[in-house]
């Protein structure tokens, strides 16, 4: 399968478990334009692509992962 930045970004936001309308208020653009880069209809800028990739990052490694059990460190803070 062929792999555009849009079906990646759709990958990301999925196993990041956001919805489409999530993402799109955190990357300050319209739900209908983020399916639309998603789907291919629309080329997004390298820049939005990055930063796009930035936040669903951040979601996906601030979440814990599936089948993850959150364990102590010293002190007593849990972590995942």
């Amino acid at each position: 399968m062929n792999q555009t930045p849009g079906t990646v970004l759709r990958t990301l936001r999925e196993r990041a478990g956001l919805s489409t309308a999530r993402v799109a208020e955190l990357t300050n653009v319209s739900e209908s334009y983020l399916v639309r880069v998603e789907s291919g209809d629309t080329h997004a800028s390298g820049a939005w692509l990055g930063f796009a990739a930035s936040v669903l990052s951040d979601a996906l490694f601030d979440s814990p992962a599936e089948g993850a059990t959150p364990r102590s460190t010293e002190g007593g803070t849990t972590t995942h």
